[in-house]
């Protein structure tokens, strides 16, 4: 804990002689200990700091210490010093008490520490009021006037006067100017001691090239402040000098001069066992003093520096965060001399820091939450759930290593050391390390410390309790903070636990909950084949019957291997007991089999038809089939089946023949395949094959017409008949507008009964689109949809239910910015990324209305091809717009900025689709499935891909693992796709009105001297010039104005620091609108500075509630004018801006009356000078 502020006092008449007043005095500074709200503006610093409570102690002079060490807080040394005197008469004070006063300060004067000295008259209550009041003239009179004349400093006020309340009563009024005074002489003093540090530790580090100098000095210098700011609750300030220590290792990390440490470390006794957040447990500063410290103490005491600040501001997400970070990062550096340290040390370690940051910040959380309540903290649960998960995994690595757990999966492996390579801590000794002697023989690995882990490794309960109560842990935090997929690791290593210790009742029950959380999250097929291997296991273990569980199981097990193609032992037996079992059952669309016809064509043979077809085996196993058998129509509803009993499937693509012994002819259609496995159908369905209902938003948009929703229909092998669409919001938001659906090749009605949209018949293979319009905005730009289709076909009645999400915003932005010229109108667009896409721009255009008054330029070639915009770098296009000869009304003027753009991952997704179309069945799903994880994980494609990569470079290393020859053909289609393919593109239309009612007024700036003569302080001539165009005004009967003339007021606006105005800023002018003419002005500058100054700005608006003085028989009147106001907006260009003036430097000072002539110019009423 930080050290209390130190303020001492002293009393005269001296304490050896006990003087009840003074006692008192000190008595009642003492009850109002400790201060609070203290404010601290530094001359360092930018802002003002408030220290909300500061701990001071009261002790007397001679007891305080003298001593200073430069390497210590600044608070070490006293920063007040009280001198607390009674005194009520003149003589006394001039005989004695001025006397021993300046013997005081004498005194402190010579302890040369920073400190501030503060003078207290004390008055007895008797006499409180006749020391008190002031003169005529504001002074203090009596005493603590005469204290005041021969004490302060300059303004520095060092006394203060202390009105005692009389014994046994409390006056609250007494005390404040007092505790005042304290509080600002600790931060005058602070202030000092904190400004002289500060600068000591600068001469410190410009001293760093020199010879001698010492980094473990430097930094216990540097450190000094982080001490100070820390024991006055400045705990950001220490934070940061703690933040810039670190940085400044790593930069002597990085230059290898670290001969001011010693080796690596991490070979004491107990390093792998002692808290990282505790700085007490080893005598850091006395190391750093020495400058014996190790790169692993030095990086443990400042990160646990920090952790303990970071702990005080109650950022303990960050603490969690800060030692995930550097766990690993320290880790890392420890493998490089792992063969130096104690076996498993790594791992002890490791698992010691994570518990200790998540005991520290449950502390600091129970804080604000007394019944240990942490689901409002999703950030640090996450982060702690991270951290709890880490050390379980040390525990995890000591467990194989021990063979407590076996050296397979789920579990880790033991971790083996780092090879050595170029980038190694320590090389020589010029780099700080010492070469020299003969080479000693290695020593004896030091041993762990670590009791918990010791007996962990030693006792087979103890580590299996230690490690499913750590896995237990870890899986309440991950749930607490919604991160289900982490979940399902641990869950498995539960149930790797339960087998691997032959509990199979349990293993069972894991198993099987494990499999169905897989499954629901369509995902982790190799943990789904795990957990569904170890609850066959433990089916058979516990010898329980093979019933509609245990088909369930093998069913699913059959589908896994078939996803990951794998398989042994295991998937035989499961092969096995699914043939003989006697329960019937029909398996649709399962994943272990698939079936094509090779052809479209038969052949006759033997008295029989036969029809080739490729059945595809994914599983890694032969497979005997005891039935395959297809069925076939014609249109007229007539099937033949075509079979092939007693069948063994290769793994892989099989090529085998069915024959059909009904003798007909005519065209017929698969409708159905089936494999017979024992008394289980494997069936698969061909009446839809390659049907699609999918639901998106309409890839043009008009941001000044409907938005839509494209319902996209593609009928597959079958002809849909009589097709009804209805589309169901589930969020209240969103309503469909089904009167107002549209499609582009046919004419749609309403069903009048259900309110269906009918879109009449679908051919086979045939895909529409219905546009239907829809209101309101969701809330997260998402909108889930049901969608319902009604159809019939040949084989009878359809209904096609299925849910989707609309993405229903736009993944860009578009800012606009108009810059107004003479002749033209520039105007800059920003289109930018919604802060999570990455698109491709082919085209920006902004097009003029048909038949108006405008030409439009754009600045960006068409031929630069489409350009990239990501969430850090936004596209910018430049237009110019002229005004062309004609009629067009300009209020009516409407510009439409068309934008025709994709998404890169859209981009991607395409060319993928068509690359896996082009490739056989049989190899498309292996291949299907890593491409699509790829696709899914966006860091491993889009650095990539946005360097212009190979779609094939991009996708080769996901495919690995899977047939050569598949892989192989899908890549070459996939760069062949890449050229010459029609891609498809989104596009955003937005209307663009063209600024109407604009005055505008360029203006020149001229000096009327010489520019190489111009000085500082001389006054100069500057002509205005002013010529206003009412080219973007608009007709007259636009405006609503019949005046011939326009009243303006330009004026000059400067920085007072560069330019001072003499006489009038404003200028009043009139500008007849059919014959506008120049108006010069002139004001007079005078530069403030030497140098280079830029000209002043010059504004100019509409003059209001003015008389013409052109004008023939009257004037304006307010309404009129206040009218032209609300119709007529001004610009201002400044034709010259970027024009400077180089002012010379002063000769001599010289003080002048400048007269301004106003010849020749009118004077209206109501002008201002």
């Amino acid at each position: 804990m930080p050290r209390p502020v130190t303020v001492t006092y002293t009393l005269h008449p001296s304490s050896s002689q006990p003087s009840p007043i003074l006692h008192s005095a000190i008595a009642g500074i003492r009850a109002h200990l400790p201060l609070r709200n203290l404010h601290w503006k530094s001359s360092s610093r930018t802002s003002l700091r408030t220290i909300q409570e500061l701990d001071v102690e009261l002790v007397e002079l001679g007891e305080a210490s003298t001593l200073r060490d430069i390497s210590g807080s600044v608070l070490e040394a006293p920063l007040v010093n009280l001198c607390l005197v009674v005194c009520e008469d003149a003589e006394v004070y001039k005989n004695q008490t001025k006397n021993f006063i300046r013997d005081w300060l004498s005194l402190l004067t010579a302890r040369r520490t920073p400190h501030a000295p503060l003078i207290v008259l004390v008055n007895p209550p008797n006499v409180a009021e006749k020391t008190g009041g002031k003169s005529v003239w504001g002074k203090d009179k009596g005493v603590l006037g005469k204290l005041k004349a021969d004490f302060n400093v300059g303004k520095r006020d060092r006394c203060v006067q202390l009105n005692l309340p009389p014994p046994g009563t409390s006056d609250p009024a007494a005390w404040p100017e007092v505790i005042n005074k304290l509080k600002e002489s600790l931060i005058t003093a602070f202030d000092g001691a904190i400004l002289e540090r500060e600068e000591e530790v600068k001469r410190g580090e410009a001293q760093r090239q020199t010879v001698g100098w010492n980094f473990c000095t430097w930094f216990l210098l540097k450190e000094s402040l982080a001490q100070s700011f820390e024991a006055v609750n400045l705990p950001e300030d220490s934070l940061i000098i703690y933040e810039e220590l670190e940085a400044s290792f790593f930069q002597v990390l990085k230059e290898q001069n670290l001969s001011w440490f010693g080796k690596l470390g991490a070979t004491g006794s107990h390093d792998d066992s002692l808290p990282i957040l505790d700085t007490t447990v080893k005598p850091y500063r006395e190391l750093l003093r020495n400058s014996a410290i190790s790169i692993f103490d030095f990086r443990v005491y400042v990160f646990a520096r920090q952790g303990v600040l970071l702990g005080k501001l109650g950022r303990i997400t960050e603490v969690a965060k800060r030692g995930q970070w550097f766990v690993a990062s320290l880790t890392r550096r420890l493998r490089e001399n792992e063969v130096d340290l104690a076996e498993h040390f790594i791992e002890s370690w490791t698992y010691t820091a994570c518990m200790d940051i998540v005991a520290k910040c449950d502390q600091w959380s129970r804080i604000d939450r007394p019944n240990g309540d942490y689901t409002g903290l999703i950030a640090y649960e996450s982060a702690r759930s991270e951290l709890l998960d880490i050390a379980r995994i040390q525990v995890e690595r000591l467990g194989v290593s021990s063979g407590h757990l076996p050296n397979a999966y789920p579990f880790q492996p033991p971790s083996a050391p780092l090879p050595s390579s170029d980038d190694v801590l320590f090389e020589s000794s010029d780099n700080g390390m010492s070469d020299d002697g003969d080479p000693q023989p290695p020593s004896k690995r030091p041993s762990l410390s670590n009791k918990q882990l010791l007996e962990a490794i030693s006792n087979t309960e103890s580590f299996r309790s230690l490690y499913l109560g750590l896995t237990k842990k870890a899986v309440q935090a991950y749930e607490a903070c919604g991160k289900v997929n982490s979940v399902i690791r641990l869950k498995a290593d539960l149930a790797a636990v339960a087998l691997y210790a032959q509990d199979f009742a349990s293993a069972y029950d894991l198993c099987r909950h494990l499999a169905k959380d897989c499954a629901e999250l369509l995902t982790w097929d190799p943990v789904s084949k795990f957990a569904l291997e170890g609850a066959l296991r433990s089916h058979k273990e516990l010898k329980k019957e093979r019933e509609e569980d245990w088909e369930n199981l093998a069913l699913a097990y059959l589908r896994v291997c078939a996803l990951v193609n794998e398989g042994g032992e295991e998937l035989q037996d499961v092969l096995d007991g699914l043939k003989i079992i006697e329960t019937e059952q029909e398996v649709e669309g399962h994943k272990a089999f698939m079936i094509r016809m090779k052809g479209d064509t038969s052949i006759f043979e033997e008295d029989m038809t036969v029809v080739e077809v490729e059945v595809t085996n994914a599983l890694p196993l032969p497979v005997e089939v005891d039935h395959i058998g297809l069925e076939l129509a014609n249109a007229e509803g007539e099937v033949i089946v075509f079979a092939a009993d007693d069948v063994t499937l290769q793994p892989g693509l099989n090529t085998l023949t069915v024959h059909c012994t009904t003798s007909t002819q005519g065209i017929y259609t698969l409708q159905s395949a089936s494999v017979g496995f024992g008394s289980i159908i494997f069936g698969y369905s061909k009446v839809d094959e390659g049907a699609r209902l999918k639901v998106k938003r309409d890839p043009e948009v008009k941001l000044d017409d409907d938005t839509r929703v494209v319902v996209e229909i593609k009928a597959g092998k079958t002809a849909m008949q009589a097709v009804r669409l209805a589309l169901r919001s589930f969020n209240g938001e969103v309503g469909y507008i089904f009167d107002e659906a549209k499609s582009q090749d046919r004419e749609l009605a309403i069903d009048e009964h259900t309110g269906y949209v009918v879109l009449g018949d679908i051919e086979a293979g045939q895909k529409i689109d219905v546009y239907i319009p829809y209101t309101g905005v969701p809330q997260a730009e998402f909108a889930k949809a049901q969608i319902i289709l009604n159809y019939d076909t040949t084989t009878g009645y359809r209904e096609w239910i299925d849910t989707q999400t609309i993405f229903m915003g736009l993944p860009l932005t578009v800012n606009v910015q108009d810059f107004f010229r003479p002749q033209c109108l520039l105007s800059h667009f920003t289109i930018a990324s919604d802060g999570r896409e990455y698109l491709r721009v082919e085209s920006v255009n902004l097009h003029p209305p048909e038949g108006g008054r405008f030409t439009v330029d754009a600045c960006r070639n068409k031929s630069q091809g489409a350009a990239m915009v990501t969430p850090n770098q936004p596209l910018s296009c430049l237009f110019k717009i002229e005004q062309a000869k004609g009629d067009g009304a300009l209020s009516t003027a409407v510009l439409r900025l068309s934008i025709r753009y994709r998404s890169i991952e859209e981009e991607l997704t395409q060319a993928v689709d068509r690359a896996l179309n082009s490739v056989s069945i049989a190899q498309r799903s292996a291949l299907e499935r890593n491409v699509r994880r790829t696709i899914s994980d966006r860091g491993q494609w889009l650095r990539s891909y946005l360097l212009s990569q190979s779609l094939s470079h991009i996708f080769r290393s996901s495919l690995e693992e899977s047939d050569e020859d598949s892989v192989k053909n899908f890549l070459e289609a996939l760069d062949k796709g890449e050229d010459g393919i029609e891609a498809v593109w989104r596009t955003l239309e937005i209307p663009v009105d063209v600024p109407q009612k604009r005055l505008l007024t360029t203006v020149r700036i001229t000096p009327t001297v010489p520019t190489g003569a111009i000085y500082e302080g001389r006054a100069i001539s500057i002509n205005l010039s002013l010529s206003t165009s009412f080219a973007w005004a608009g007709d007259e009967e636009e405006t609503g104005d019949d005046k011939k003339q326009t009243g303006l007021v330009s004026d000059v606006q400067t920085n007072p620091d560069d330019w001072l105005v003499l006489g009038k800023k404003k200028g009043y002018y009139f500008v007849d609108r059919s014959s506008p003419k120049e108006e010069v002005q002139q004001i007079v500058l005078v530069p403030m500075r030497p140098g280079t100054l830029f000209l002043p700005s010059v504004h100019v608006a509409l003059l209001h509630n003015t008389t013409d003085p052109h004008a023939h028989g009257g004037g304006w009147t307010h309404e009129q004018s206040h009218s032209q106001k609300e119709e007529m907006l001004c610009e201002t260009y400044v034709e010259n801006a970027a024009e400077s003036l180089r002012i010379l430097p002063a000769k001599r000072e010289v003080t002048t009356v400048v007269p301004i002539p106003i010849g020749g110019m009118e004077v209206w009423e109501g002008e201002r000078m």
